[in-house]
C-alpha cells in the first residue's frame, strides 16, 4: 500500500492519503468484515436511538456535569 502522510509545522503525522482504488478496497473489506448492524436492532431500540438523536439536535441535552449531579447519590 502506497500511503503518504501529511505532517504539521512541528513534525508530526496529522493525515494519510491513501490512494482511492486502496480505499475502496479497505472500505469493501470494512463492509465485508463489519456490517452495518442498525438493520439488525430491534425497532424499539431504532426508535429510541433515533428519538435521542432528534432531542440532541433539539438542544434537549444535560450536560456530564448536571447527570452526574442528579445520580451521585446512586454512586
Amino acid at each position: 500500500m502506497r500511503v503518504q502522510y501529511l505532517s504539521n509545522e512541528k513534525g508530526k503525522k496529522t493525515a494519510a492519503v491513501v490512494p482511492i482504488k486502496e480505499w475502496e478496497a479497505i472500505q469493501e473489506e470494512l463492509k465485508t468484515r463489519h456490517p452495518d448492524f442498525w438493520n439488525e436492532l430491534p425497532d424499539f431500540v431504532r426508535r429510541s436511538i433515533e428519538a435521542g438523536q432528534e432531542q440532541a439536535a433539539s438542544g434537549e441535552t444535560k450536560s456530564h456535569t448536571e447527570v452526574m449531579e442528579t445520580y451521585k447519590k446512586y454512586l
